[in-house]
């Protein structure tokens, strides 16, 4: 019993906490760029 329960803990991948990210809206622009950045029915 003690050799399959070394083997689970040696197989999985070490555990690794979220992340929260924030973006301005400026870096979501820069990132997107001018083709990605209008809204729809926008023609001007």
């Amino acid at each position: 019993m003690e050799d399959k329960k070394q083997l689970k803990d040696n197989s999985l991948p070490e555990y690794e906490p979220p992340k929260v990210i924030t973006y301005t809206d400026e870096e979501i622009l820069e990132e997107l760029g001018p083709a990605q950045a209008g809204q729809v029915g926008d023609s001007s």
